[in-house]
C-alpha cells in the first residue's frame, strides 16, 4: 500500500509543478531557452494584438496582401509560445502569383513553422540593426516575424510597424534578408529567386 501511495504523491507533485512563463518581450530569452525545456513564452502585455488584422498594400495592378492573428499557448518543440500566424496574398501586374490565405484556418501541429507567416519577436530601440526607425517613438514596439513563399520555399524577415498616417490605421512594413542556400555549382540549378515583394512599404488596414 505504501508503494501505491508513493507513485500517487509523485504523479501530484508532477501535475502541480507551475509552468515557467517568460515575456516575449524579455531580452534574455536566448538564456531561458538554453536553461529550461518546459517554460511558456508569452504575450504578457498584450504586445501582439497590435499587429493582428488584415493589411493591403497596392501599386498599380500589384498588389500584397496579409492576414494575421495572434494564437495562445502554441506548442513550439519541447515549449508553449504565444504568436502571431499569417498567410498572404500576391498579385503582381494583374497576376496573382500565389494565395495561401485558406491555409489561416488551418491548426497546424506546429503553426510556426507550417504557416506563411509566423514569430513573435518584438523590438523597440529605434537603432535596432534590423530596422532603424528615427521617427518611431522610444518606447515603440514593433514585431519581427518570419514569411515563407511557399513558391521556392525560402525564407525572409518580416519586420512590421503599426502607425498612423493622414488619419489611417496603417502597418510600415520591411520583408529582408532572405536565407540563403547552398548548391553545388557543378551539378545542381542556382536556387530560385525569392518571389515575395522585397524591401518597405506601408499596407492600409
Amino acid at each position: 500500500m505504501i508503494y501505491i501511495y508513493l507513485i500517487l504523491i509523485l504523479l501530484l507533485s508532477t501535475t502541480v509543478k507551475s509552468q515557467t512563463i517568460i515575456d516575449i518581450d524579455d531580452t534574455t530569452y536566448s538564456t531561458w531557452n538554453n536553461t529550461y525545456s518546459d517554460y511558456y513564452k508569452k504575450d504578457l502585455n498584450s504586445l501582439l494584438e497590435l499587429f493582428q488584422g488584415t493589411y493591403l498594400y497596392t501599386s498599380g495592378n500589384t498588389s500584397f496582401k496579409i492576414v494575421l492573428e495572434k494564437k495562445i499557448k502554441q506548442n513550439v518543440g519541447l515549449h508553449f509560445e504565444d504568436l502571431i500566424i499569417g498567410e498572404y496574398q500576391y498579385i503582381k501586374n494583374g497576376v496573382e502569383k500565389i494565395n495561401t490565405l485558406s491555409n489561416l484556418n488551418i491548426s497546424y501541429s506546429d503553426q510556426f513553422l507550417k504557416h506563411g507567416i509566423a514569430g513573435n519577436s518584438i523590438i523597440s530601440n529605434i537603432n535596432n540593426r534590423l530596422w532603424k526607425c528615427p521617427q518611431c517613438n522610444p518606447n515603440e514596439k514593433r514585431a519581427v516575424l518570419r514569411i515563407r513563399d511557399r513558391v521556392t520555399d525560402r525564407y525572409a524577415n518580416i519586420l512590421m510597424r503599426r502607425t498612423v498616417i493622414n488619419g489611417q490605421q496603417v502597418m510600415q512594413v520591411k520583408i529582408n534578408n532572405v536565407n540563403t542556400v547552398s548548391y553545388n555549382v557543378d551539378t545542381e540549378s542556382p536556387p530560385e529567386d525569392f518571389s515575395l515583394p522585397l524591401g518597405e512599404f506601408i499596407m492600409i488596414k
